[in-house]
């Protein structure tokens, strides 16, 4: 305790280490911790079959550049935590495995986080935990039947894993959509439950359409323009249909 941080990052997933990596560039004294090992939710939280829903290219980390062969392509959690691992060795990263961070308080304009192995002291921290690693159900989950067998995206593995039957995918989201291509090629009978979601599509005018939001400054938006005080998503601006002509041009 008798070292006071300059920052504290929790959590060693990809925004952890990235923030990591700027702390490092600008000289600044600063830990990062995970209560796992790095990348944790990656390894203990993915299905078999999961893979990143955006390309190989624009999943690089700050100050590394893509080598390989295919930069649209889509790699697995697997590979992306070896990567991850990469990243922090190669970079020289102070992270602390196996210590998950207890208790977060300030006193005197400086924070505290008590740990199992001892106490830090920081004038800043960083929460790079991330904000969908437990499991939310609708308060009506509770109402269904016991006979129905209920799991959580987070604790998917394969179509092996579920009863016989049918199944229901509620949310097709990424984790949604993935999860019922799954089990429809494993031949089971999928139902996908979902309510209007805004889509674009893979690709336009022959680029990635994710290559397209980073160009044109989309993902360099601040957050706090996005996302609501509570987290929630602003509503978006309903779309007038597109009249014959339009599909014509």
């Amino acid at each position: 305790m008798s070292e006071v941080l300059d920052a504290l990052v929790i959590g060693a997933g990809p925004a952890g280490l990235g923030v990591s990596y700027f702390l490092k560039h600008e000289g600044r004294n600063h830990q990062v911790l995970d209560r796992g090992r790095i990348g944790e939710t990656w390894r203990t939280q993915r299905w078999n079959s999961f893979r990143l829903n955006s390309p190989t290219i624009r999943s690089i980390l700050p100050g590394d550049a893509y080598e390989g062969r295919d930069p649209w392509g889509a790699i697995t959690h697997h590979e992306f935590v070896a990567y991850l691992e990469g990243y922090a060795e190669r970079h020289c990263l102070p992270v602390i495995t196996q210590t998950p961070a207890i208790e977060l308080t300030k006193d005197d304009g400086l924070f505290r986080v008590a740990t199992a192995r001892g106490a830090l002291l920081a004038r800043n921290v960083v929460i790079a935990t991330g904000d969908q690693n437990r499991q939310v159900r609708p308060p009506g989950s509770a109402d269904l039947p016991i006979a129905i067998h209920q799991v959580d995206s987070s604790a998917y593995r394969s179509a092996a894993d579920l009863e016989n039957g049918a199944v229901l995918v509620v949310g097709s989201g990424q984790s949604g959509g993935q999860i019922a291509e799954d089990l429809a090629l494993a031949g089971r009978t999928v139902l996908l439950a979902t309510s209007r979601n805004g889509r674009w599509v893979r690709h336009y005018r022959g680029g990635n359409t994710l290559n397209w939001l980073t160009l044109s400054g989309f993902f360099d938006v601040p957050r706090r323009e996005l996302v609501l005080p509570s987290g929630k998503l602003q509503a978006r601006a309903s779309l007038a249909r597109p009249t014959r002509s339009a599909y014509n041009r």
